[in-house]
């Protein structure tokens, strides 16, 4: 009775044991699936976040071109509107759609614009302008209507003009006079007598046997005067000659008409004249027409 017993108790014993370590792998494995879960879980959240994080940089990406394009039609809008008021670009009637600028390229991106006449009168035209701007895949249109009015606009011009100029400078200067002096012969009266002269003493003073005498043969009239070349003492025989003399030189010079230059200084002013290029310039008026823009309506 008791074996039995002590095998029963023991039996049962194994089997609570079973039990329990059952009862553990079945709360193991419940753990695994819920881990399991709680990643597919974890892994769906993350990639509809990187789905969404993607989705939000293109659509940042996308407005900001937008505006960029808006931007550009803008500031077509503007130098369109420039070159309308300086005549670079000129309205006319029967415009329609007429390009005034195509691609333009502008930092970022780029523009293209055209015009279209709708009215033209004496109180002003009026056109429409449009304009659209593109960066990368993302375009904007601007449709600008405009009033043109006409103004005189006056301005003076300089034009310069070169021109000759004449100076004239005094100063004083020292030149030289040349004077004419005209000795007119000595007449043969006032002549001394022959034998009486320096030269008749030293022709007999010489020992030459010879003496040059200027012998005047109409005496006294000093024409047709001749030089005789005389023994020395002959020569006293023409003492009673008037106006014979005993030449040193061989000739009659005394009787011929002697001139003289004396040149003398003196101070006179002097104008030296000068000419030199001289810029001036001319003011004119200079009228032009221009174009005053006035926008009515901007979309």
């Amino acid at each position: 009775m008791s074996a039995t017993a002590c095998d029963g108790n023991g039996m049962a014993s194994q089997a609570g044991s079973r039990n329990q370590a059952g009862s553990r792998n079945q709360a193991g494995g419940g753990m695994l699936g819920v881990v399991a879960a709680i990643g597919v879980i974890l892994a769906l959240v993350q990639g509809t976040v990187f789905y969404q994080s993607r989705g939000s940089s293109a659509f940042l990406g996308s407005e900001k071109n937008k505006i960029l394009a808006m931007q550009m039609a803008e500031a077509g809008v503007e130098e369109n509107i420039a070159d309308i008021g300086t005549r670079r670009t000129l309205a006319n009637p029967g415009m329609s759609d007429f390009p005034t600028h195509v691609d333009k390229i502008l930092e970022g991106g780029k523009y293209s614009s055209s015009l279209t006449a709708l009215n033209f009168g004496a109180n002003g035209d009026t056109i429409d302008l449009v304009s659209t701007g593109f960066v990368g895949k993302a375009s904007h249109t601007v449709k600008a209507r405009l009033r043109l009015r006409k103004h005189l606009d006056t301005a003076m011009s300089a034009t310069p003009l070169i021109e000759p100029e004449t100076t004239y400078t005094v100063s004083p200067v020292t030149v030289p006079d040349t004077i004419r002096t005209v000795t007119p012969p000595p007449s043969p009266a006032s002549m001394p007598a022959l034998t009486s002269t320096p030269a008749y003493t030293a022709c007999m003073g010489g020992a030459a046997p010879k003496c040059n005498v200027c012998h005047l043969p109409s005496s006294p009239s000093p024409a047709g005067r001749m030089v005789l070349n005389m023994a020395k003492f002959l020569i006293a025989a023409h003492n009673g000659h008037i106006g014979d003399y005993v030449s040193t030189d061989g000739t009659c010079d005394l009787y011929d008409t002697t001139y003289a230059n004396a040149i003398t200084f003196h101070t006179k002013l002097d104008s030296v004249m000068s000419i030199a290029s001289v810029t001036s310039y001319d003011s004119s008026v200079v009228v032009d027409t221009l174009i005053k823009v006035q926008i009515l309506s901007w979309k």
